[in-house]
């Protein structure tokens, strides 16, 4: 899959629309890769080798079962470039990318492998009745540090351009090799990984089609500001 593929827009989202409306089944390709979140983000969701899990405070990491989807960002993964990174971290990890390529312009998946040296995750509370804003699910979350600790990160670079469709620059999830800790990765943090990446020329994005999407009420003034709190 040269494309990512996308159910609904992270602008749809932080506005408040986080009901499921997708359908989750549970065969995949075993390369499918990528990130979103469950129903009421009630957890952070993290896709590799075809396989979708749920990160929940209070919860142990779980695949998830047939279930409907808010938001979905995904694509199949399979390296096409890869290369050696040394003290890596949120804070350079666009300028490891750039000295690899142009990205200001372009769509990347991306994979970081490693033994980090720290790495800093966040998980939402489970709430069923959905009945929380964005921003009270944000300030409620429980913010975990682990050290020593050997996973991957996965995920996209967006252009700034699109940055109301996806999470401007770079939105990754972590995902540990023992499949115990999962979750919206805030920080990290780690003296050698390796990275490998795609660049996808094409994003397809569906929109829901429940009426509550087509009535909601997106205000572009505050859309990046809350983006920007919530995400970042």
């Amino acid at each position: 899959m040269s494309k990512i593929t996308q159910y609904s827009t992270i602008g749809a989202l932080m506005s408040g629309h986080f009901a499921g409306d997708f359908t989750y089944q549970d065969s995949h390709s075993p390369t499918l890769f990528g990130l979103g979140c469950s129903c009421g983000i009630s957890g952070e969701l993290t896709v590799c080798n075809g396989e979708f899990w749920e990160a929940t405070a209070g919860e142990s990491l779980h695949q998830l079962s047939d279930s409907t989807l808010p938001f979905l960002q995904v694509t199949d993964f399979v390296a096409e470039h890869s290369f050696k990174a040394t003290d890596i971290s949120n804070e350079n990890v666009e300028q490891h990318l750039a000295d690899q390529l142009a990205i200001n312009n372009i769509f990347l998946a991306v994979n970081v492998k490693s033994c980090f040296d720290e790495m800093v995750i966040r998980r939402p509370q489970r709430d069923e009745s959905q009945t929380r804003t964005v921003k009270e699910i944000s300030d409620a979350q429980q913010v975990d540090t682990h050290n020593g600790i050997a996973g991957q990160l996965i995920g996209f670079w967006t252009p700034e351009l699109f940055g109301r469709i996806s999470v401007p620059g770079f939105h990754f999830h972590f995902l540990s090799d023992d499949r115990k800790i999962s979750g919206h990765v805030l920080s990290y943090k780690a003296t050698d990984a390796v990275v490998d990446y795609q660049v996808k020329q094409t994003i397809e994005i569906s929109n829901p089609a429940s009426e509550a999407f087509t009535k909601l009420d997106i205000d572009v003034e505050k859309l990046d500001e809350l983006i920007s709190h919530v995400e970042k």
